[in-house]
């Protein structure tokens, strides 16, 4: 990298510690509080909090023998029920205020879009400064973030990853994503993987019984499926990206998980190999997974349940459930729609959104 890039992003990520340091450091001003005896110190908090008197954003203050108490200012009324508690005095002290804990937001100005894999930061692909900006207050405000980086392709490709430029911290994609309590080795340039699929894979989980066999026809590094494993009875984890293969043995020693089969290939071909033998099947294959339904269908007991994703226009969201049935219809099956639900957005007017259907073999 250009040292003079190098120069100017560590200059950005100074400039931003030091507004989190001083905003964290307010020097304490002057303003209104009351001063009471020490003893009468805790009921007087009380009264204050009940008549919305008192000021939350200062710390309370004490020396031997009185106690100092931020408020706003009082109304006559308000006086006169205080008296009731204590004799006190309206004062104006120098009150430290309460330390705030910064966001992005409060440095950038803005809420940055973002999301957290590990201990890595993706945000979006803006210019060049506007990226150092966003990076150095996501570092500035979060000492778990190592890295930033931002996407400069769409998910692509045969095995749907994306590429990446680093933007701030260390230079890599490499990290260990926790999630449900399972870790995940995972290097995004090598793989595809959302965090923002971790509510709905718990969900399936909850789904899955203890002598249940789960068929996962796209598994990546296998948060799906490990987290699956943990419950069922067995579990067939398919890829065809051999560097998600790879990684989803790892992760599966890892999370000491034997009770699963990772296979490398096509899932069309390996899911002839388990024809009427999964309680369950995964299809997290969002753009192209109706390429796949007679394969899933295949695979599935009667009984059994598809887990199907795609993505899908808001004003017609659950439209390939019409593929669904016409593909359950061509091998003499039915098909019962058991919950529909938008996961997540993905782009404007765009959602993905996910259909569960009981399959019923005639």
């Amino acid at each position: 990298m250009d040292p003079s890039k190098v120069l100017r992003k560590h200059a950005f990520l100074r400039i931003d510690i030091l507004t989190v340091r001083l905003y964290r450091s307010i020097m304490a001003d002057e303003s209104l509080g009351i001063k009471v005896e020490r003893k009468h110190g805790e009921r007087f908090r009380r009264a204050l909090v009940d008549l919305k008197a008192f000021d939350p954003g200062r710390k309370i203050s004490s020396d031997g023998s009185h106690v100092y108490l931020p408020v706003r200012e009082l109304s006559e009324k308000e006086a006169e029920k205080l008296r009731l508690v204590a004799d006190y005095d309206v004062v104006n002290f120098r009150f430290v205020p309460e330390e705030k804990i910064l966001t992005p937001e409060d440095i950038l100005g803005f809420r940055p879009s973002f999301e957290i894999v590990g201990d890595i930061a993706l945000i979006e692909d803006l210019e060049e400064k506007e990226a150092e900006r966003v990076a150095s207050a996501l570092m500035a405000t979060s000492k778990s973030i190592k890295t930033v980086i931002a996407p400069i392709s769409d998910v692509e490709g045969e095995y749907r990853v994306r590429r990446f430029r680093h933007v701030a911290g260390e230079a890599r994609t490499t990290t260990t994503h926790k999630e449900h309590g399972l870790r995940y080795l995972i290097d995004l340039e090598g793989v595809y993987f959302t965090p923002r699929l971790g509510t709905e894979r718990l969900r399936i989980a909850g789904l899955v019984g203890p002598d249940d066999t789960v068929f996962d026809m796209f598994a990546g590094v296998g948060p799906f499926s490990i987290l699956m494993a943990k419950r069922c009875r067995w579990v067939v984890a398919v890829d065809k990206n051999p560097v998600a293969v790879q990684y989803m043995r790892e992760n599966a020693r890892l999370n000491k998980v034997e009770n699963i089969d990772i296979l490398e290939g096509d899932a069309n071909e390996i899911a002839l190999r388990y024809q009427n033998a999964a309680d369950h099947v995964i299809m997290n294959l969002p753009h192209s997974a109706s390429l796949f339904l007679p394969a899933a269908i295949g695979a599935a007991k009667t009984g059994g349940t598809v887990h199907y994703y795609c993505i899908a226009p808001e004003d017609d969201l659950y439209r390939d459930e019409f593929l669904i049935r016409e593909a359950a219809e061509k091998m003499s099956a039915r098909i019962e729609v058991l919950y529909e639900s938008i996961v997540r957005s993905y782009a404007p007017h765009r959602l993905n959104v996910v259909i569960d259907f009981r399959v019923k073999k005639l």
